[in-house]
């Protein structure tokens, strides 16, 4: 194309000079086809046409004359008919000021008319005009036709002659205009053609200085033609890759990718269908054996008389990228740990006072009076109050054995479970918190619900996170609010819909505005206060449950409530 504009700007100065001369011809044809068509058409058409006039003027002057003479009654009366010739010698038209006839003569029929000879020719107006045209026109009587006489008209051939000038400078006006028009569509042809040449130059240096800062771009730039053989390679390519133009010319673009299939057969169908490909990720095949991970994206170059010339394919190396996202996952799973042993020594805190220190003391207390009751063969009150004792104590036990569960590291396997057990797990940490803080709490698991695909200590992070958020919620509403009838609640449900588990934790608390729920899942966002959170709870909760292929719906309104919605696809059982 740059080809192209340049050639353009070279034959434009030709085109110019040609369509000058081309113009030059055209004013010199035209002006003289219009100089002919004067002298040899229009010019004696004008001259006959106004003989004509003149005559048709004259004929209608003589026919006042002859209803004068015809009036007389066989006796002529000068003084009128005199007095009509006066009138017709005062006709003037009305482009000039000098009289139309200059002079009449009168021939008198002395048949016709009772009058003396000598008073029968008779004239008016100027002694022998110069510059005048006799016309003879005979005088008949409108009632009998007999003829009366002869009326010789001079009419003035100066104003004739003024009647042609003004035609004739008429028709040279609209001749010179055409060819001034003529002249300025020229001028705006070159003008045109200038702009066109200085366009074509400015859109050649536009296109250089295009095509060099494509070639300088950290990309990959591949052109093939329309079956995926390469046609051209950018520097940068060849410089990523470390092949010559040479090794990349002419061959398959997938002998260079371990994808085999790219752009051969079904693929090439495919995208010749759509006439385009976005973002794919694919592995080139450096010169030295390295692995280049790139994103390529792909379209048809425009089409040249119906048929497609080829392909571009534009690639980023995201190698780099790819290995941040690796580093990143390593972090992300440590913060996963980091948050479940955070959430684990929340709770340790508070449960380890409340039943490590007593724990020994009352487990030994109540052994020893076991035994002792045991021993007298007591099996009353005092002895039954004895076991419920040895039960708590038990119970304390598996509190404290869930938490060591909950803190070893997962392996990220995942293997049928039945979801309700890490749900009850995690349940388990939070129920003795919820009383202390007066929050109503309640669960609905919903028996016999299949198995999924899972990791059991995720779901149990998912919950614990969960639950941590709500209580922050509906205890920070109380606090906000003040009102002593509030009352907070929180509620977690999981239930059987349409073919999946629907674990689902919902409070009354102080709920979330629309920027908040947009935003709730990114890494280190939170609306607590320095020091009462880190901003990833729901981050790693959104990053634990894309990994194990599910899903998350959010609810909330400001000072409404929220309820999170974690979407989980069973496994058909066995």
């Amino acid at each position: 194309m740059s080809a192209s504009l340049k050639d353009l700007s070279a034959r434009s100065s030709y085109y110019q000079a040609r369509l000058t001369l081309i113009f030059i011809l055209l004013a010199v044809i035209l002006e003289g086809a219009l100089a002919g068509y004067w002298l040899f058409f229009l010019e004696p058409k004008l001259e006959g046409e106004i003989t004509a006039y003149s005559k048709s003027l004259s004929q209608a002057q003589a026919e006042i004359l002859a209803l004068d003479l015809s009036e007389q009654e066989g006796e002529l009366r000068l003084d009128r008919l005199t007095l009509a010739m006066d009138k017709i010698l005062l006709f003037r038209l009305p482009q000039s000021e000098r009289p139309f006839t200059r002079q009449i003569r009168l021939e008198i029929d002395q048949d016709a008319l009772a009058v003396a000879d000598e008073r029968l020719d008779f004239s008016r107006g100027e002694e022998s005009p110069a510059n005048s045209e006799e016309i003879a026109i005979p005088l008949y009587c409108p009632t009998t036709k007999e003829l009366l006489g002869i009326a010789i008209f001079s009419n003035n051939q100066e104003i004739l002659f003024d009647l042609m000038q003004n035609v004739r400078a008429k028709f040279t006006f609209g001749s010179s205009l055409i060819v001034l028009i003529l002249i300025g569509v020229w001028f705006i042809v070159i003008r045109l053609g200038r702009r066109l040449s200085a366009y074509a130059n400015d859109l050649a240096r536009a296109q250089q200085t295009t095509q060099q800062i494509i070639a300088s771009l950290q990309d990959m730039r591949i052109v093939m033609d329309s079956d995926g053989l390469i046609l051209e390679v950018n520097p940068y390519t060849l410089h990523l890759l470390g092949y010559s133009e040479g090794d990349m010319a002419g061959r398959h673009i997938s002998e260079f990718m371990t994808d085999h299939g790219f752009f051969k057969e079904t693929h090439l169908e495919h995208f010749k269908s759509t006439f385009i490909m976005n973002n794919r990720e694919k592995i080139f095949i450096a010169k030295d054996g390295s692995q280049r991970q790139v994103m390529i994206s792909g379209a048809y170059l425009a089409p040249d008389q119906g048929k497609f010339s080829g392909i571009i394919c534009m690639a980023k190396d995201i190698s780099a990228l790819k290995e941040a996202e690796r580093k990143l996952e390593e972090k992300r799973v440590q913060m996963e740990h980091q948050g479940r042993l955070s959430a684990l020594g929340e709770m340790a805190t508070g449960m380890a006072h409340e039943i490590n220190q007593p724990l020994y003391i009352i487990r030994l207390a109540a052994d020893c009076l076991a035994d002792f009751f045991t021993g007298q063969g007591e099996k009353g009150e005092a002895a039954q109050d004895v076991d419920k004792i040895q039960d708590q104590v038990k119970r304390a036990t598996s509190i404290i054995t869930n938490m060591r569960s909950f803190a070893r590291a997962s392996d990220g396997h995942l293997a049928r479970h039945n979801v309700a057990e890490p749900i009850n797990l995690a349940l388990s940490f939070f129920r003795e918190q919820f009383r202390q803080h007066a929050i109503t709490f309640s669960e609905e698991i919903a028996p016999d619900l299949p198995r999924a695909q899972i990791d059991p200590q995720k779901i149990e992070q998912i919950v614990v996170n969960l639950l941590t958020n709500a209580r922050h919620a509906v205890l920070a509403r109380q606090e906000q609010e003040g009102d002593p009838a509030y009352v907070p609640k929180i509620t977690t449900r999981l239930s059987g819909v349409d073919e999946a588990l629907v674990f689902a934790v919902e409070d009354n608390g102080i709920g979330m505005a629309k920027e908040t729920k947009e935003r709730c899942l990114e890494p280190f966002y939170t609306t607590k206060e320095v020091g009462q959170g880190t901003g990833l709870g729901l981050s790693i909760i959104h990053g634990i449950i894309s990994e194990m292929d599910m899903s998350l719906e959010i609810d909330s309104e400001p000072n409404q409530g929220s309820c999170f919605r974690v979407i989980i696809r069973p496994v058909a059982t066995a």
